[in-house]
């Protein structure tokens, strides 16, 4: 994780300029009221330290590739600087809307390194090496998860931190706010299985299992679903406890629950209608980006609906949702080969998983066990399903991804929310073989001149 985030050049082509600059806008205390410029003080970061590496080979310019500015005399590079800072300056960033967890916890991390000294093209990597403790955290979050789950299995403890912490998703090699959705989720699922698994929920569980659905809310949108699968299965444990008369002494953690999420993220939402004009300003990105609503009608003529474009939605989203959405040079970096096993063995795995659940549902198993494998079965599910949801409903007008050529959202990092609840249903013992294959796949990025090491 520290070696890519540090081999790879800024700015990769996932938006890691519009989430810098959101850190920055946070950084100095300022909360987006609206789909606003590209601030000043990000602008010479994006001019001084930027790389073509990602989106041009160096065939692309005659005489290939200029070289890192900042290598360069200052007053041979000032004009090119003045040139690119005026054009960036004039830029909307469609992030704005994004909720603030990640932005507010990068922001304070850039004052820390802003304190011990991080200035320039190291402060940026200092705020990419956040990242390095979001994955600790999560390695740890799926231990805890496989233990409370597989109590009496050490394989099964031991094995599934093992994929979380070599999953070569190269989002987490960036600056963006994907990498902190499967801790946040992470740290939900665990509660929930704790809400099964416990006879009286007490208070504080019901404190923690709110606050954890509200950060996942507060962290990213895409991780709606998740909070949808949550939230039935709360109400599926009311209604078990309802039904054997038993959910009177369970009544203060389920205040607690509702009070600690449906609080904070109903006032973040009409905080949001207020200054983007909907609840969750999902609207005037829209409107930003050039995508119109498609009538109802519309819909069924999607392609989504034909073998073919159901099997190029998921194909692509399995893919990516394990190696990510990178490109260099302008080619999607990766491994056909390793792309055909993602999908495949992610596919093959949890269709196993199900077969298994159902087959044992009538024997003497570990009901709880059952009931937290349901629990991943259906985030993931409920997190594919509402990306193909999103596909169905614009025209993306001139829009490169999605496109109306390819109508999908199949940015895998989308679903990253439900890593830890996808690897328990799905654990394969192939870690050597991925972690292999990203390390080849994502080595091109070591020859960078632009990267940390040439700093």
């Amino acid at each position: 994780m520290l070696v890519f985030s540090a081999a790879f050049p800024f700015f990769n082509n996932v938006d890691e300029r519009r989430h810098f600059d959101l850190v920055m806008k946070y950084a100095s205390g300022h909360v987006p009221r609206g789909a606003e410029l590209i601030s000043p003080a990000t602008l010479p970061y994006l001019a001084r330290y930027a790389s073509p590496e990602f989106l041009a080979a160096p065939e692309s310019f005659e005489g290939g590739y200029y070289g890192p500015l900042w290598t360069h005399p200052a007053e041979e590079v000032a004009p090119t600087l003045a040139k690119i800072e005026e054009i960036w300056s004039t830029t909307p960033n469609q992030e704005c809307l994004q909720p603030p967890l990640y932005y507010v916890v990068a922001a304070a991390w850039f004052h820390i390194g802003q304190w011990i000294g991080a200035k320039d093209g190291t402060a940026l990597y200092w705020v990419r090496f956040l990242n390095v403790a979001f994955i600790a955290a999560l390695v740890r979050l799926a231990y805890v998860a496989a233990r409370i789950v597989f109590p009496d299995q050490v394989a099964m403890r031991l094995g599934v931190p093992l994929p979380v912490a070599f999953i070569p998703q190269n989002a987490f090699y960036g600056i963006d706010n994907d990498v902190l959705s499967p801790i946040c989720f992470g740290i939900t699922f665990i509660c929930l299985v704790r809400w099964f698994r416990e006879d009286q929920p007490s208070v504080s569980l019901g404190i923690a299992t709110g606050l954890a659905i509200a950060a996942a809310y507060f962290t990213k949108l895409s991780n709606l679903p998740l909070i949808f699968v949550a939230t039935v299965a709360i109400a599926y444990w009311c209604f078990s406890r309802a039904r054997s008369r038993n959910l009177r002494g369970a009544i203060p953690a389920l205040i607690a629950l509702v009070c600690c999420a449906a609080v904070p993220i109903a006032a973040w939402m009409l905080w949001v209608k207020s200054h983007f004009g909907d609840l969750t300003g999902a609207a005037s990105k829209a409107q930003l980006l050039g995508w119109t609503a498609k009538p109802f009608s519309n819909w069924w003529s999607h392609p989504i609906f034909s073998f073919s474009g159901l099997w190029t939605f998921l194909s692509e989203l399995l893919a990516s949702f394990w190696r990510g959405e990178f490109m260099w040079h302008a080619h999607t970096i990766g491994s056909k080969a390793m792309d055909v096993f993602y999908v495949l063995s992610s596919l093959g795995f949890f269709l196993i998983a199900i077969a298994a659940l159902l087959w044992n549902r009538t024997k003497n198993v570990d009901q709880a066990q059952r009931r937290a494998l349901w629990i991943a079965g259906a985030s993931f599910i409920a997190a594919i399903g509402f990306l193909g949801f999103l596909s169905l409903q614009f025209d993306f007008g001139t829009y490169i991804n999605p496109s109306r050529e390819r109508p999908y959202f199949f940015q895998g990092r989308l679903m990253a929310g439900a890593m830890i609840p996808l690897v328990l249903p799905t654990l394969a013992g192939i870690v050597v073989i991925i972690t292999i294959s990203d390390f080849f796949a994502n080595s091109v990025a070591f020859a960078s001149a632009y990267n940390w090491f040439h700093m």
